[in-house]
């Protein structure tokens, strides 16, 4: 068994939830989902570091045309900035590596996350994917209980339920 993808989704109280699919069922877990505010802060720390790149590199060029006989500064201000642009380059990979979520093997494994709650494939009866506005929606009857919707503006959400629908697959 393998996990078939991930995908944010929100349900009907706007809380966001993190729905990973598997051959056995899904899980679903809480996530985090960036705000506004988080994206002007890392918008602001993008353009800081790209600021001091550019001025270090413009440093270098002015100097080695102001100054032709410091052949050892302009060098050196390159380097710097070079050295800043991998500075930065490995801190956004390492924070988008923190972000991703963690690999399970099947929806039981994943279940036992604390906060995560698990659908079985046993426990659906029909899926149903639909296109509401600006969002795809699908609609997932249990065998018992209220049916649950999953809503997302992204349309692997449609993608990681296709097998599913109308009925689950068979084991």
């Amino acid at each position: 068994m393998s996990s078939r993808g991930w995908v944010p989704v929100r349900d009907g109280a706007d809380r966001w939830w993190l729905l990973t699919a598997y051959d056995d069922g899904w899980c679903t877990a809480p996530v985090d989902v960036p705000t506004a505010a988080d994206t002007r802060r890392r918008l602001r720390v993008f353009l800081a570091w790209t600021a001091a790149v550019v001025v270090l590199f413009a440093a270098a060029v002015g100097i080695g045309f102001l100054l032709p006989e410091l052949t050892w500064l302009p060098w050196v201000l390159l380097a710097a900035s070079l050295g800043t642009l991998a500075v930065a380059g490995l801190g956004a990979a390492r924070r988008r590596a923190a972000a991703r979520p963690p690999v399970f093997g099947s929806s039981a494994e994943h279940a036992a996350v604390a906060g995560a709650t698990r659908i079985a494939l046993d426990q659906v009866r029909a899926v149903a994917v639909q296109r509401g506005g600006h969002e795809e929606v699908v609609t997932v009857a249990l065998r018992r209980g209220k049916p649950v919707v999953y809503r997302s503006p992204d349309r692997s959400l449609g993608r990681l339920f296709a097998d599913w629908v109308p009925a689950p697959p068979s084991r």
